[in-house]
């Protein structure tokens, strides 16, 4: 999904989905005192050590008119050498370059230690940017290290983190919008000692699992699946494949399997035409690790993205997948939508079955902010059109139900995003205009989820997680888990409504931790009674709030209009235990049981290595029961992608299928770098994996 995982062609301010804006107080000079009587760009070098942790405050100098607003990572306060430019006080390069020295008593500190530099500052009426480097032996600014930019505008409050600091660094400070100074504190700080391995945990003992990447890329990441309603045993997957994890540069990928997640065929990269739908537009071709290694510069085809994959069936046997794809046209904003389509099980996604859902030409959108975190559905339930009554859709009838997309549109008005719905009548070949189905134009939304009612009622979720105030209707109430519904098969939709409230997980969920988080949804309609869930990660359950917990609603339909309970905890660890569970999905079967997979560590002391876990529910959500799904815990330090914000990246979502004898869920993880190097299964790299838990004593 989403924000922070695009390439760096745009503004990396207004992709950082992590760094919600959090209000904070104002700095204010005191009365009568000049500017000039604050130390200007002072101190640099900021020195920091484990012996002498500080924190130190950090001036910059005035810059009374910066406007750096269109930096990518920070470009235009270096030069094209890669040394700082000179200090600019104002226009469009307004920045400064300082150094940051961390000395550490000890060359091995951080193999027993976990922690870093934290850097804090509240901006007051300015709007700084912050961008991290290592700092070269001979000047020059090596990788992006960490960003931050405060979405939202002025008043904000930046915090980054550089993880197990060591050595030099530049801290660029691109005046983004600013009228003056201003001031911040770094600290070295220390978490939990985190051991080198996970802890051998054997009770529970979890369940064999199968891995599904074997390719040639770096790491697999955010992977999704479904299940062909006509052959259980036929799963179809993708997932991002790297080229570079240390620049984020990947494309989406695909796998198969025809015997229910046993044994698994990698079909490699989604194919990328020469010219998907105009002639402005050329793609480049594929590529590999070896071709993207290194810091570049990079070619075309390195930095040519594909992301966020999602899919689904028809009752027919087709699979439908839906990528965010970056702009392939020199007049496009924002990112393009695509559709991929196989006929064969999953097995090849010939480019003739390609279709472009939406291709953002000539739309005067921002491009500070980019589309994002997309979905694709089918109505198995009734036939394709647009009047009320359109009769029953069956299996293998040779009639396809309308595809339904959603995705999040960049606004009109930075930084908004709403989310948007486009359908098909005639099986993915042509689409109707993307239409605003959420609500008001101040609001930052991301995650639709969409799910068809046996009805043939749409659903889609979303999570609204900031808002510029003051709030305008239908968003009153505040961030939260929001839900709207078409009953004319996608036309028109309701006014959407707040089914729950979120506790929103921090950017990164401790101070060990360098993987971002969100509190995205998950959302399904029960096949049985028309009951809609959404489930999602929270901090709601510990008073303390560093306990994420996996949280669900229920909408029970009451004279066709979904009624919502409170939210129950779905993980059943002893509550406030100070163990986090996050990235949840969903599956519900066609009796009606609800299964809910995540990430789990509560079987780890220092709640930092990771399980995935399945939670069952055969009574609506009432009650649930815990199964462990990995034999092996796994470590997200190990080769991580690293985003344009300088986050590891571990997912923003995971996979899971269901049906009444069978769950599957399907997630990356590293447990494999526990072997030897020379275990012919070992791998450096996330890789995905499936597991099949019974429902009852044995899957079919």
């Amino acid at each position: 999904m989403t924000a922070n995982r695009k390439p760096r062609t745009f503004t990396l301010r207004r992709a950082c989905l992590g760094a919600v804006a959090v209000m904070g107080a104002l700095f204010v000079p005191l009365a009568g005192s000049p500017l000039s009587a604050y130390a200007a760009g002072s101190p640099d070098p900021v020195v920091l050590s484990d012996t002498s942790p500080g924190p130190i405050t950090w001036t910059s100098d005035s810059f009374p008119g910066g406007a750096n607003v269109t930096n990518t990572n920070g470009d235009n306060c270096f030069d094209s050498t890669g040394h700082p430019n000179p200090y600019t006080p104002t226009g469009p390069n307004a920045c400064e370059v300082f150094t940051l020295t961390v000395n550490l008593s000890s060359a091995t500190f951080w193999s027993t230690h976990s922690g870093g530099v934290s850097f804090h500052s509240d901006e007051g009426a300015n709007d700084f940017d912050f961008y991290v480097y290592l700092k070269n032996s001979d000047g020059t600014k090596g990788a992006l290290v960490t960003s931050q930019g405060a979405v939202g505008g002025t008043g904000g409050v930046e915090n980054f983190t550089i993880d197990k600091a060591q050595g030099d660094y530049y801290v660029a400070a691109a005046a983004f919008a600013t009228v003056t100074f201003t001031t911040g504190t770094f600290t070295f700080f220390l978490g939990p000692s985190i051991p080198n391995t996970p802890p051998v945990v054997t009770n529970p003992p979890g369940f064999a699992s199968a891995r599904a990447s074997h390719d040639i890329f770096t790491s697999h990441s955010e992977p999704h699946v479904v299940m062909n309603p006509l052959n259980h045993s036929n799963l179809v997957a993708g997932s991002k494949m790297y080229v570079n994890n240390k620049h984020y540069l990947f494309r989406i990928g695909m796998y198969s399997s025809f015997d229910g997640g046993q044994t698994w065929s990698d079909a490699g990269h989604l194919p990328v035409p020469t010219c998907p739908a105009t002639s402005l537009c050329s793609p480049p071709p594929d590529t590999t690790p070896s071709a993207c290694a290194g810091d570049g510069p990079f070619s075309s085809a390195c930095l040519f993205t594909t992301s966020d994959i999602w899919l689904t069936f028809d009752d027919e046997g087709n699979a439908y997948g839906i990528v965010l794809v970056s702009p392939s046209s020199n007049v496009g904003t924002g990112w393009e939508m695509w559709m991929y389509k196989s006929t064969d099980g999953g097995r090849t996604w010939p480019l003739s079955n390609m279709r472009v859902i939406h291709n953002h030409n000539d739309h005067n959108l921002s491009n500070f902010f980019l589309d994002d975190k997309d979905a694709i559905a089918l109505d198995n339930y009734t036939l394709a059109g647009t009047g009320l009554t359109t009769g029953t859709n069956r299996p293998r009838d040779g009639h396809i139900g309308n595809v339904y997309a959603c995705w999040g549109l960049d606004g009109t008005v930075v930084p908004t995003q709403n989310q948007v719905f486009s359908r098909s009548l005639d099986g993915g070949n042509t689409w109707s205009q993307a239409v605003i189905i959420s609500g008001a134009t101040n609001a930052r939304e991301i995650g639709c989820q969409i799910a068809v009612a046996p009805s043939g009622r749409v659903y889609v979720s979303f999570f609204v997680y900031a808002l510029t105030s003051p709030a305008e209707a239908p968003y009153v109430t505040g961030i939260g888990q929001y839900l709207t519904w078409s009953d004319d098969h996608g036309v028109t939709f309701t006014t959407p409504i707040k089914v729950a409230a979120v506790n929103p997980l921090p950017n990164h969920l401790q101070a060990a931790d360098n993987f971002r988080n969100l509190s995205l949804p998950a959302m399904a309609v029960s096949p049985a009674d028309s009951s809609v869930y959404v489930t999602w990660a929270d901090e709601h359950t510990n008073a303390s709030g560093q306990d994420a917990d996996i949280l669900i609603v229920k909408g029970t339909p009451v004279a066709g209009v979904p009624v919502f309970g409170s939210p129950v905890r779905v993980n059943q660890d002893p509550v406030g235990n100070g163990k986090d569970q996050f990235q949840p999905q969903i599956a519900i079967t066609a009796s009606g049981q609800v299964n809910v997979s995540y990430f789990d560590r509560r079987n780890d002391p220092n709640d930092f290595f990771i399980d995935t876990y399945l939670s069952r529910s055969n009574n609506g959500g009432a009650t649930w029961a815990d199964t462990r799904v990995t034999q092996a815990m796994s470590d997200p330090r190990i080769n991580p992608p690293i985003d344009g914000a300088g986050n590891y990246f571990y997912g923003d979502y995971q996979g899971l299928v269901a049906d009444d004898t069978c769950a599957i869920p399907f997630w990356n993880d590293t447990h494999l770098a526990n072997l030897a190097t020379t275990d012919p299964n070992y791998s450096q790299w996330q890789e995905v994996f499936s597991a099949r838990i019974p429902n009852g004593k044995k899957c079919k």
